[in-house]
């Protein structure tokens, strides 16, 4: 299927949802988060930026902002905001969705983890080398304590550490 496919395939489940359940139904901001990414895979940033701020928003109204689909929505935006070179603003939307995780899931939850290993990844892109290996230090004590040493989370974090000291 190509990406013009996906799109209007997208659009044609997203109408559906919306008038059977309502504009505010969980299924309805579903579609809308994955017509979203649908559109940031085509390259098509600006219009699946304008689809995810107001997605987020509108998930964050309707459901809540530690709802799964709100941090779903969150988590989108980022990764579109890194795509599209915005990096300041990538840095704080996932220092956001971190917040949001930990306020959700707890601080150990391996979700929150993961987020936390991604937004000190994100500083170090950023040349915030000193922030990035703090962030990454104290995500590795965590997961070390948490989910072992030969977890994916643990060693994803301990490679991005020796990546921000090999910088130095």
């Amino acid at each position: 299927m190509s990406e013009a496919d996906a799109i209007q395939a997208r659009r044609a489940e997203l109408s559906l949802v919306a008038n059977r359940f309502g504009p505010d139904h969980r299924e309805t901001l579903k579609a809308r988060n994955l017509l979203g990414f649908a559109l940031h895979r085509a390259g098509r940033l600006e219009e699946a930026e304008r689809e995810l701020r107001t997605t987020e928003n509108d998930c964050a109204r309707a459901l809540g902002p530690a709802d799964p689909e709100t941090l779903f929505s969150q988590s989108l935006l980022a990764y579109l905001l890194l795509d599209s070179g915005n990096l300041r603003e990538a840095v704080n939307q996932q220092r956001i969705l971190v917040e949001s995780t930990a306020a959700a899931l707890g601080e150990h939850d391996p979700v929150t983890l993961g987020r936390r290993v991604n937004h000190g990844v994100l500083l170090h892109h950023l040349g915030r080398r000193k922030a990035a290996e703090q962030e990454q230090r104290a995500t590795l004590a965590v997961c070390g304590e948490v989910l072992g040493e030969r977890h994916p989370i643990t060693t994803s974090c301990q490679s991005s550490l020796e990546a921000i000291r090999g910088d130095s």
